[in-house]
């Protein structure tokens, strides 16, 4: 039991309310339930009867607004499980079913036909022992809120709050020790199970390190493991099977499950289980930390949901891929919110580079899947309980130890991939600090190490320069090569016209390339959605183009056969 929720139970118990009484008669608090006496026509009050099981209403909760009013209860199932549960009010208007059917689910017995007897003694149980409520899990001030706990020096003044049951689904089984004797034991010497444990950890650093949210994309065949790499990383937190979420699912719909996920790690497994329109919506919104502003019944704007996360992702294609594969173009934007990694470690292993005692990949991998089903969410607890008594001095130091590892591994980098740098150090990071507060059992610098090789393998990918820069070329190459049939040989005695046609071409005069001379009115097919003006800049500054003509632009003015003057931009491409 948190320090706030006894600080509720000793004021409740200090002032001996046992008795209720409201305009209908008399509720009373009992050993053996909640029970209600009434009024006879004579006024007289009837024999008390049970209304319910014993249900305590600890104290009062509203957000920082004042709004969001409600009151916490407790009560026991019949396996003897306490459960609490900070009631937002506005569920009580109307008929009150919402609240009925939640206290139901979660073990209250209540009498036939008294759900309504139970409404309103929990409405005229007043209390003077008051908390903030909060809906989205995450920092709040020094205190670090999750449904079933909050951590931290300001956790006395903290409670979550929710409509319904928590979506976040940590949960605890089998001690720390348990944990990485069995677990994260085993990730050492595998670069991919090593990142993964530590993206984990780093999702509660997002907002100290004053990063934007992200993610990492784990690709590779059915059998390459990927998976293996999500089960170990949710271990941190709760039971992979359900810690561990899908892609199959809109981007509206992951908006509320990235929102429960504030502060944290979204797994999300097998991005092929979305339309390429959504992943590359969702790859934005997840990123971008926000979703959709939508209006509410009245016509206004209803406030978005928002967070701070990293997610892991895995799938047998990449975003790009997927576009790609539906004619969608790729952006740099999407690329640097969500950075590919490929899940083969380069071992011959798939994602495994170490087996420690286990014969084969496959041995390794099942033996993961089974101890993370048997021990998890304890070193999420460690975790949180540590960083909120040091989370002064993360606020202190993140941003120069995040700017370390950057300049240790991406000194010469675009400004793009430097970005994607710092999602990388905050990992290492964390995964050194969970080293550090002995959550883990590895050495210094293990998890650095993996940061530093996952980053490595992402940057050969995705280049050390501009990602538009090499968009750009790869699309004018590749509708050349596509095209070919639509631009006229200029080598011919007689060059013949071709349907749809988009220029000409003819050799350099060393005669290893050719110049394209596309028509200016054709130039944006060829940079197929690209900014023209970036185009010409960047084919200019690779020499693919021809520098501005005497006024000062791109294009040039040619006399061509049978056409006469054209403007067009002339291209040269050498061969390799």
């Amino acid at each position: 039991m948190s320090a706030a929720i006894m600080d509720f139970v000793k004021t409740e118990k200090s002032r001996g309310l046992a008795t209720i009484q409201s305009d209908t008669g008399t509720f009373s608090l009992k050993s053996s339930g909640v029970y209600f006496s009434g009024f006879g026509k004579d006024g007289q009050a009837l024999p008390e009867k049970r209304i319910c099981s014993p249900l305590k209403v600890l104290g009062e909760t509203r957000n920082q607004q004042a709004q969001d009013w409600g009151r916490l209860l407790e009560w026991q199932d019949n396996d003897r499980n306490i459960h609490r549960w900070a009631m937002p009010m506005h569920l009580l208007a109307g008929d009150g079913a919402d609240v009925a059917r939640e206290l139901l689910k979660r073990g209250l017995v209540i009498a036939p036909a008294k759900s309504k007897k139970v409404l309103e003694y929990i409405q005229s149980c007043d209390s003077i022992s008051r908390m903030t409520c909060t809906d989205k899990t995450g920092w709040h001030g020094g205190a670090f809120v999750l449904p079933e706990k909050v951590y931290g020096e300001d956790a006395h003044t903290w409670i979550y709050q929710q409509d319904g049951g928590a979506e976040l689904a940590t949960a605890q089984l089998g001690s720390l020790e348990d944990w990485h004797s069995n677990v994260a034991s085993l990730a050492r010497g595998n670069s991919r199970l090593l990142f993964g444990i530590s993206c984990a950890f780093a999702g509660a650093l997002v907002y100290p390190s004053g990063l934007e949210s992200g993610g990492f994309h784990l690709h590779g065949g059915s059998s390459s493991g990927k998976t293996t790499a999500q089960i170990v990383a949710a271990s941190v937190w709760g039971s992979p099977d359900t810690y561990k979420r899908s892609w199959r699912a809109t981007s509206n719909g992951l908006e509320g499950v990235a929102s429960q996920h504030n502060d944290g790690l979204l797994i999300l497994d097998e991005m092929r289980e979305i339309s390429g329109k959504d992943a590359g919506e969702t790859a934005y919104m997840l990123g971008n930390g926000q979703g959709k502003t939508r209006s509410d019944r009245n016509g206004g704007a209803r406030l978005a949901k928002t967070w701070r996360l990293l997610f892991l992702s895995s799938g047998e294609v990449t975003l790009s891929e997927i576009l790609k594969s539906e004619g969608k173009r790729v952006y740099a934007g999407q690329e640097i919110r969500i950075a590919d990694i490929p899940a083969d470690a380069g071992a011959g292993m798939g994602l495994l580079e170490h087996l420690h005692s286990f014969t084969t990949p496959a041995q390794l991998a099942d033996h993961l899947r089974y101890v993370c089903s048997r021990y998890y969410g304890a070193a999420g607890a460690a975790w949180l309980e540590a960083i909120t008594k040091d989370h002064k001095q993360l606020w202190k130091t993140l941003p120069q130890q995040i700017n370390t590892f950057v300049e240790t591994v991406a000194p010469n980098a675009s400004g793009q991939a430097h970005r994607v740098a710092r999602r990388f150090g905050l990992v290492a990071i964390a995964g050194e600090l969970a080293t550090l507060y002995g959550i883990t059992g590895w050495a210094q610098g293990e998890a650095t190490e993996a940061a530093e090789r996952c980053f490595k393998d992402w940057l050969t990918n995705f280049g050390e320069g501009h990602r538009e820069t090499k968009q750009i070329l790869e699309t004018v190459q590749a509708f050349i090569e596509r095209n070919g049939a639509k631009f006229v040989n200029l080598s011919l005695a007689q060059p013949l016209p071709v349907p749809d046609q988009v220029g000409y071409y003819r050799p350099t005069e060393n005669e290893n390339g050719r110049e394209y001379l596309i028509l200016a009115t054709q130039f944006g097919r060829v940079c197929d959605g690209h900014s023209q003006k970036q185009a010409i800049e960047v084919l200019r500054a690779h020499g693919w183009l021809n520098a501005p003509d005497s006024q000062g632009k791109a294009s040039i003015s040619t006399r061509l056969p049978k056409v006469g003057k054209k403007r067009v931009y002339l291209l040269t491409i050498q061969e390799d």
